[in-house]
């Protein structure tokens, strides 16, 4: 009677427990199991297996989705996959990888070919059939009676399958983006209330024609500096004995101007030197100038004396405020004439600098 009992009762027990005898429970609850999700076109045709495989069934302008394309074929078939160039349809092709002829368990091959493609309008298109050809190299000839087959040499069976298209919609990224291929129609040209005239119109172009001046006077001061050093078009000796010349002409010691009168014939012999010999004597102290003076050999040494005699006197004018007579102011500016003259036929004249500069503009 017991036994019975627990015959009877051990399965009603199972059944309100939720495991039935012989089962076993399972570990995914609802809406745990994966949702599979992509369009998928299967064909069979003897030997071969094709599969066109999109990864999901709609996508948007700015995603990428993968078409792949799988034959699986017997051993001894040869398969030709699809070649489509740049795009297949409406959808563009960005990448491509393709894997051919892969073993696989079963003695059976595989090809592959898998595209990266996307669109840019939205829409529904299809995508077409997908065609692939084989040829069947397997080959069987008669066997005798009793005995099992062989394989022989025959001819290849050429063949092709086909699967079927398919849809895939593209969306926009938003509600109410822009669609290329449709257009509105040009609205006529708006016309706008003419403004009332204001004093400020008239102080507006003032500001305009004064910045344009501007504008133009940079653009010309610019340009004058762009042009470089300016190229000296008479000798220097030549252009020194005019500017003592003009320096006569000024009649500085009738006016009494004995100090600048020293202060130009100093600068038009010191500019005369570096033009002449390439020594940097206006940028120099008269002290820097000498001690210079002494190592260089582009001065014959009573020059040098004569130049030394010179900047002296010159300095004590300048700077120990003493003043010449007439006899001494004509034997500083001789002294200046005879070191231009006896120098005009020696030396090398350097390239140009800024002492030429300032010499190039006051010949002008």
């Amino acid at each position: 009677m017991n036994r019975v009992l627990r015959h009877i009762l051990m399965p009603a027990v199972a059944v309100g427990l939720g495991v039935a005898p012989g089962c076993r429970t399972s570990t995914k609850g609802p809406g745990k199991e994966a949702k599979e999700t992509g369009i998928t076109r299967t064909a069979v045709r003897g030997p071969v297996t094709l599969s066109v495989r999109s990864d999901r069934d709609k996508t948007t302008i700015a995603e990428r989705f993968t078409l792949t394309i799988t034959v699986v074929a017997e051993d001894g078939v040869d398969v030709v996959m699809p070649r489509f160039g740049d795009s297949l349809g409406a959808f563009s092709i960005r990448d491509f990888r393709e894997t051919s002829a892969r073993p696989m368990e079963g003695g059976k091959r595989q090809w592959q070919q898998i595209y990266q493609m996307d669109c840019d309008v939205s829409g529904k298109y299809r995508v077409e059939p997908i065609t692939v050809r084989f040829s069947d190299h397997r080959r069987r000839a008669p066997s005798p009676a009793g005995a099992r087959p062989t394989t022989a040499t025959q001819p290849g069976i050429e063949g092709e399958i086909t699967t079927e298209g398919f849809e895939l919609e593209v969306t926009s990224l938003l509600e109410g983006q822009f669609d290329p291929t449709k257009f509105r129609d040009v609205k006529g040209p708006a016309t706008l209330p003419e403004p009332p005239t204001r004093w400020y119109r008239w102080v507006l172009g003032g500001l305009a024609g004064t910045g344009l001046l501007a504008g133009v006077v940079w653009w010309w001061i610019r340009r004058r500096r762009g042009k470089g050093p300016f190229t000296v078009r008479i000798p220097p000796h030549e252009w020194a004995m005019e500017e003592l010349r003009r320096l006569i002409d000024e009649d500085l010691i009738g006016q009494q101007q004995i100090k600048l009168f020293y202060y130009r014939l100093n600068g038009i012999v010191r500019q005369y030197i570096e033009l002449r010999f390439g020594l940097t004597a206006p940028e120099m102290t008269t002290e820097e100038f000498l001690d210079a003076l002494r190592y260089s050999d582009r001065l014959e040494t009573a020059h040098k004396v004569l130049l030394e005699n010179f900047l002296t006197a010159c300095d004590m004018v300048k700077y120990a405020c003493y003043r010449p007579g007439r006899e001494e102011i004509e034997q500083a500016f001789a002294a200046a004439r005879n070191l231009i003259e006896q120098t005009s036929s020696s030396g090398t004249e350097t390239p140009p600098t800024e002492g030429r500069r300032r010499m190039q503009e006051s010949a002008a």
